[in-house]
C-alpha cells in the first residue's frame, strides 16, 4: 500500500510540474499578447484564468493521483494517462478560446467615451480584424464612432442593438480618429480634473486624456496632439 501511495504521489507531482510549466506559458500569452497592460484587470481576465487554472492545475493531477496504479500494465497506464491528458487539454483549449475571443481588440469613442470592444462583437457581424484594421494602425485599434442620424443608419443601430451589439461595436458607425480629432477634443478631461481625481503621473507626457470604460474598470486614454495613442492607464478609484 505504501508503495502504491508513493508511486501515485510521484506521478501526480510530475504531472503537476508539467501542468504548471504549460500554464505559465499560456498565462504569459494572455498577459502580454491578449490582455496587455491594464486590460487584464480592467476586463476581468482573472475570471477566465481561474477556471483554466482549476481544470489544468487541480483536476488533471488529482485524476492522475486517483487513477494511476503502478501495478497495471504499461499499456493500461498509458491509456489512463492519455485519457486524462485529452480531458485536460480539451478543457484548456476551450478555456483558452473563450479568453481569446473576449480579449479587447479596439477602443472606440462613442458619445465622448472610449469603450473596449472584444473580437466576438465583430464575429457576430461576420467581420474580422482585417475588416477593422483600415480605421487604425494602433494596438489596440483606436476608433471614432458617430451616427449621422439618417433613418437608414438609425434602423441599423436598432437592429444590431436588438442582437446585443452596442453602438460602439457597430462597424457601420466607425470613422478615423485622426479625421475627427477636433470633435473628440471637446470630450477630453481637463487638467484640473486629472489633478483632482487622478494621479499626477496619469497626466504627465499626455497632451489629451479621455475617459475609457472596460467591463470592470474605468480607464484613461492618453493621446498626443497628432491623435496618436500614448498609453492607457487605470483610472484610480475615487
Amino acid at each position: 500500500m505504501n508503495d502504491l501511495i508513493k508511486a501515485k504521489l510521484k506521478v501526480a507531482g510530475i504531472h503537476l510540474c508539467i501542468s504548471v510549466f504549460i500554464f505559465i506559458g499560456i498565462l504569459y500569452l494572455i498577459l502580454v499578447e491578449w490582455y496587455p497592460g491594464v486590460f487584464f484587470e480592467a476586463e476581468g481576465g482573472w475570471s477566465g484564468v481561474k477556471l483554466m487554472a482549476v481544470v489544468h492545475l487541480v483536476l488533471g493531477p488529482i485524476l492522475t493521483l486517483i487513477i494511476f496504479n503502478h501495478t497495471k500494465t504499461k499499456k493500461e497506464i498509458f491509456l489512463d494517462l492519455s485519457l486524462i491528458a485529452v480531458v485536460q487539454i480539451s478543457a484548456l483549449i476551450w478555456g483558452g478560446l473563450q479568453v481569446y475571443s473576449e480579449r479587447p481588440v479596439a477602443m472606440v469613442m462613442w458619445e465622448g467615451t472610449f469603450y473596449t470592444v472584444t473580437e466576438d462583437y465583430y464575429s457576430q457581424q461576420n467581420l474580422n480584424l482585417k475588416n477593422i484594421a483600415s480605421f487604425s494602425d494602433e494596438k489596440p485599434l483606436i476608433i471614432y464612432a458617430e451616427t449621422d442620424n439618417s433613418v437608414v443608419q438609425l434602423k441599423e443601430i436598432i437592429r444590431l442593438t436588438d442582437l446585443k451589439i452596442p453602438p460602439f461595436a457597430q462597424v457601420h458607425l466607425y470613422q478615423s480618429v485622426k479625421e475627427n480629432f477636433n470633435k473628440m477634443l471637446s470630450h477630453q478631461l481637463s487638467s484640473d480634473f486629472l489633478l483632482t481625481y487622478s494621479r499626477k503621473e496619469d497626466a504627465e507626457g499626455s497632451q489629451h486624456v479621455f475617459l475609457g470604460k472596460a467591463k470592470h474598470k474605468n480607464l484613461l486614454v492618453h493621446m498626443d496632439s497628432a491623435a496618436n495613442l500614448l498609453k492607457i492607464t487605470m483610472r484610480p478609484v475615487l
